[in-house]
């Protein structure tokens, strides 16, 4: 079985749509997928995009990004479209929970952004007057830090699985997972890119690899031991690449994982 990932596919493009619609109907049904984060705000386009993944993989795992929990003009909050959105992917049979697939686990990590990322206070936070979330996510009065109420989600699964395991979020869970300011096309994206309290998540479960998404730079290194992987599809006006980049990360059989440059 190979596993696979994408992040960012943003299908409220029509020219994404139609990239997605290119994965065969047989090529990748004993494989499975990860989504991390960034699909759609709209609902309908959210369900739409995971049953189309379902139906082309044996197993899709997602986690939502922020674009998931915009709600505009929905007369309920963000954490409560995040709820719909989890049992909805209960309904498609997509994986939010930590599964184990033929012997490797993939865990999921819930996550969101904190200021103090930027470590280095290098992020230009005047670039962030019209940075969507500050604007399309209402969150309730109990969650005075959006970071610390997903961090607190993952608790329950942050153990020793006793085999091999895959990480993902949609975040970045380190800044040296982003350039360098002077090469950032956005400056203020240190700020809202990632939190480092993910890593120590990340290294709590022991994962050989970690896939992760949002800032729509490809990336795939290995820092302690640990590799990080993303692969956006990002939007139609940013890709210099034609076709779908569809990325095999691994092949898992039993108890091991064979990194795809093993292969």
């Amino acid at each position: 079985m190979h596993l696979l990932a994408i992040s960012d596919v943003h299908t409220d493009f029509q020219e994404n749509r139609l990239l997605l619609e290119q994965i065969p109907d047989t090529q990748h049904r004993d494989d499975a997928l990860i989504v991390a984060g960034d699909i759609s705000d709209r609902y309908a386009i959210i369900a739409a995009t995971l049953a189309f993944l379902r139906a082309k993989f044996r197993h899709v795992f997602y986690v939502p990004g922020n674009h998931e929990l915009w709600v505009r003009k929905e007369p309920y909050t963000s954490v409560d479209k995040f709820r719909r959105i989890l049992d909805l992917c209960d309904t498609l049979g997509v994986h939010t929970r930590p599964a184990k697939i033929e012997g490797v686990w993939i865990v999921p990590l819930l996550s969101w952004y904190q200021a103090s990322f930027d470590t280095e206070n290098s992020g230009d936070a005047t670039t962030l007057d019209g940075w969507a979330d500050f604007y399309c996510c209402r969150w309730p009065g109990r969650v005075t830090d959006v970071a610390e109420f997903f961090l607190a989600l993952n608790q329950p699964h942050l153990k020793s699985y006793g085999g091999p395991v895959v990480s993902f979020s949609h975040f970045l869970p380190r800044r040296d997972l982003l350039p360098s300011i002077e090469r950032l096309r956005f400056k203020g994206l240190p700020k809202v890119a990632g939190c480092a309290e993910l890593d120590r998540q990340i290294r709590q479960l022991n994962s050989s690899i970690h896939v992760f998404g949002h800032s729509h730079i490809s990336c795939d290194r290995v820092i302690d031991g640990v590799r990080y992987v993303q692969n956006p599809l990002k939007y139609p006006r940013e890709r210099l690449f034609s076709g779908l980049p569809l990325k095999t990360i691994a092949e898992v059989n039993g108890e091991e994982i064979k990194t795809a440059e093993e292969a």
